[in-house]
């Protein structure tokens, strides 16, 4: 499984504002791995990112299940953990499981940002956004170098054919087999944010680089932090009209095999 490291920080009119390379996309869970794109904040004051909730998730019992229960089970988790509105901004990303099933590789893929399906196979490969891949036409006799190696290409040209500052970042790898699941060369080391005060106080110390869109000025992007705090600290919203009721949106734009 391979994804970019970008994330967007985006107003509540949807506009993208700066961009930040730290942002985990692929996440273990147990012997399974969870890999999501889309929209990655939840509204939740005090659990606003989906790396928080993975974390938690791969600590319950409710994660301990086969790859193919693993979508239902999560939403399951994510209903409990998070308040209503929360649980339904959880429902919002596309989220790609990948695991083994009585020995046989299965992903499943739950569209989120659109019908909010479920499928799965036990053979090829999936992408976000579908792309149809020549290199991995029979990525079943691949080695996980050669396959790195193509989807490593596949996201940087997806990168540089997209506007600036939408993809991009290291491109980060991890394996699975029937045994478990591991790191697949180095990844980027990243944040511990369970609320966006956690951001905030990151931002505000210059502990992560973030990168303005153009046209953007950094007074914008201050505010638009501010206000993300502001509602972690107090769980009210002010003015805010987004899908999330919350400030700023994180977006994921990519994962990809």
């Amino acid at each position: 499984m391979a994804s970019d490291s970008r994330g967007t920080l985006k107003d509540r009119q949807g506009r993208r504002l700066a961009y930040y390379d730290i942002n985990q996309k692929i996440f273990p869970i147990g012997n399974k791995l969870i890999a999501d794109t889309g929209y990655a904040s939840l509204n939740d004051p005090k659990i606003s990112f989906l790396t928080a909730l993975m974390s938690r998730f791969a600590d319950s019992p409710l994660s301990e299940v086969d790859v193919a229960q693993l979508p239902a089970s999560y939403f399951k988790f994510a209903a409990a953990t998070l308040p209503p509105a929360g649980a339904e901004s959880a429902k919002v990303q596309t989220l790609v499981f990948a695991g083994f099933q009585k020995s046989k590789a299965t992903l499943c893929i739950y569209l989120g940002e659109s019908n909010r399906t479920v499928r799965c196979a036990s053979s090829g490969y999936l992408s976000s956004p579908k792309q149809h891949i020549l290199g991995l036409a029979s990525v079943q006799s691949m080695s996980f170098t050669e396959a790195a190696q193509i989807m490593q290409k596949t996201i940087d040209d997806y990168a540089a054919a997209v506007q600036p500052g939408f993809v991009g970042g290291p491109v980060v790898f991890r394996t699975i087999t029937a045994s478990g699941s591991k790191w697949f060369g180095t990844h980027p080391d990243w944040p511990n944010w369970g609320s966006f005060t956690d951001l905030a106080g990151d931002y505000e110390k210059n502990r992560i680089p973030f990168h303005l869109m153009p046209g953007i000025a950094k007074g914008q992007l201050d505010t638009l932090i501010n206000e993300g705090a502001a509602w972690a600290r107090t769980g009210q919203p002010s003015n805010v009209t987004s899908t999330f009721g919350a400030l700023p949106a994180i977006g994921s734009p990519r994962s990809a095999p």
